[in-house]
């Protein structure tokens, strides 16, 4: 009797256990957007997965090759047009380097459609990262972000999730540069022309 016991008390310890692994496996698989902690490694807790060394079917792209201080471009993270492949999952932020060290995450995301991304605060910096609002399957997205000031060339890093044991981590961009002839180009108001012009006609005294 006790034998039977000690058996249906460890076959409900085993229930239990699967029940909370496929509860994890669900959280972490379609996460809300509350995946904040992994906004420096971008490295989801799939445990026992690691992230896939093969080729990834993904690849993030931007609408330009430069950026300018506080200018809007489009990012896009999307399967390859060469592969039938879905991802459910994605993590998505900019980066730079400063010196020798890694500066992350830069400039924010903005015009955010909440039924499909989460905006995620990293380092306290409002929108800086964005992720998916759902496990649904997708082939694209399509963000866009405001470049910050002065931080010379940045990329775009991603993590892709396809299946709960199956990801990528560590997608990068090519490289944006900083347009340094921003400066160079500055339009001034007529009211600055007006001062110019005054100070250049003769004075009669």
């Amino acid at each position: 009797m006790l034998e039977a016991q000690e058996v249906s008390l460890t076959a409900l310890r085993l229930f239990a256990v699967l029940v909370c692994v496929c509860c994890v496996e669900e959280c972490v698989c379609f996460p809300n957007g509350s995946v904040a902690f992994s906004c420096g490694s971008l490295m989801p807790v799939h445990p026992p997965f690691t992230p896939s060394t093969s080729s990834p079917p993904f690849m993030v792209s931007t609408s330009s090759t430069t950026y300018r201080p506080g200018g809007v471009i489009t990012v896009m993270l999307e399967v390859e047009t060469s592969s039938s492949t879905e991802f459910q999952g994605f993590m998505l932020q900019a980066r730079s380097r400063g010196g020798n060290a890694e500066l992350w995450p830069v400039g924010k995301f903005t015009n955010i459609d909440p039924s499909l991304f989460t905006a995620l605060h990293c380092q306290d910096q409002q929108n800086s990262t964005v992720s998916q609002a759902t496990g649904t399957k997708k082939k694209k997205v399509e963000v866009t972000w405001e470049a910050p000031n002065n931080y010379g060339d940045i990329y775009f890093s991603a993590t892709v999730v396809q299946d709960y044991k199956t990801f990528w981590v560590g997608l990068n961009s090519s490289l944006l540069r900083q347009d340094s002839s921003s400066a160079a180009g500055r339009v001034f108001s007529p009211s600055f022309l007006l001062f110019i012009i005054l100070l250049s006609l003769p004075v009669y005294c």
